[in-house]
């Protein structure tokens, strides 16, 4: 019977290994971890092979066995449980019968594994997202402390700027028109960091109100305009479908909108365009933004709705800005129930899509 089984086992791919009684199967045990132990309940003695499985199941929990038996009845069947063993075979029982018990037991374990891995993995991402909320909840807090220390010097300075700017001599405007310039640019830089800290924080809320969103979009195009008409770049604000006030926070989107279209003024080449389409549909609106500029890798266009991101070194350099914009607008547009896209080819241009619900 061992000979038998020993060939039916290694023609179906299995690695065996034989023993002709209790005492050398424990040798080999102790040797070497076995998946699947296959003993015979008596082997000579009535109680052979329910001690050997008893034996295993003891001293290796995590080995499976697999007991054969000449006596078909509900006594063995429970008995063969009690031991601990996973299965039983009746004898006489064909090969076929032992590859595909044996095949089942083996399944079943690699199952298992797969199982225990993924629960490994489960848990370390558990624990990995943890720590990343703590660092989130860390570095808003930090930026929001920061944002607050600077918010006050930086306001003062500009105050006193403002004083002193009828007595600056006319050989001095250069000077004081660079001083007014770096303030301003520091302000924007402070107010970004805290509007940031704000959105990114657990209890960040909106406050809605019937608002009607294109007279803001007009306004923004023309207070921005020194900035575009100073890269020559032209802007084109267009319409589709009937205009109506929508439920949204009207100072939120009004930063919202900003930012893209600061964004598509900063990040386009001179000379080129800037289009804004509000498309407003049954039962949504989106405001469509789209720039001639540089564009986004594939591989980044996930990554600029990070916080503190930029997708090219050389862009930062030339623009400036801490890169957290985008991040500031998702998290408004996610407040408001709706969803902030890009469609990018490098060396073309992009297209932000802000879609919100009514």
């Amino acid at each position: 019977m061992r000979a038998l089984c020993l060939r039916a086992l290694a023609g179906a791919g299995v690695t065996v290994e034989t023993a002709a009684g209790p005492e050398e199967a424990l040798a080999l045990l102790r040797r070497s971890a076995f998946d699947v132990v296959i003993t015979d309940m008596q082997m000579g003695n009535p109680l052979a092979g329910v001690t050997l499985a008893e034996e295993v199941r003891g001293r290796w929990p995590r080995t499976d066995i697999l007991i054969m038996t000449g006596q078909p009845s509900l006594e063995t069947a429970v008995s063969t449980l009690k031991t601990g063993a996973a299965d039983y075979l009746i004898k006489p029982f064909s090969m076929p019968q032992l590859q595909s018990v044996v095949g089942k037991l083996l399944g079943l374990r690699r199952l298992r594994r797969e199982l225990e891995r993924q629960k490994l993995v489960s848990r370390k991402l558990a624990e990995d997202y943890a720590v990343l909320q703590k660092l989130e909840q860390l570095k808003s807090g930090l930026v929001g402390r920061v944002s607050h220390e600077l918010r006050t010097p930086v306001t003062i300075a500009i105050m006193a700027a403002e004083n002193i700017k009828d007595e600056v001599s006319p050989s001095g405007l250069i000077s004081y028109s660079k001083l007014d310039g770096a303030l301003r640019r520091m302000q924007s830089t402070v107010d970004d960091l805290l509007l940031f800290a704000k959105t990114q924080d657990d209890s960040f809320q909106i406050s809605r109100s019937e608002v009607d969103l294109w007279p803001m979009l007009e306004r923004l195009i023309a207070d921005y305009r020194p900035l575009w008409e100073k890269r020559g770049l032209t802007v084109a604000l267009s319409l589709k479908g009937e205009r109506r006030p929508l439920p949204a926070d009207a100072e939120l989107m009004r930063a919202a909108f900003s930012r893209l279209l600061l964004n598509a003024i900063n990040f386009n080449r001179k000379g080129g365009s800037i289009g804004i389409l509000a498309r407003y549909e049954p039962q949504r609106v989106s405001f469509v933004f789209t720039d001639t500029g540089e564009g986004i890798p594939a591989g980044e266009q996930r990554l600029i709705f990070d916080g503190l991101y930029q997708v090219a070194d050389h862009l930062t350099r030339t623009v400036g800005g801490l890169g957290v914009g985008l991040a500031i607008v998702r998290r408004i547009v996610a407040a408001h129930g709706g969803e902030l896209s890009v469609e990018s080819v490098p060396g073309t241009g992009s297209i932000f899509t802000l879609l919100l619900p009514e």
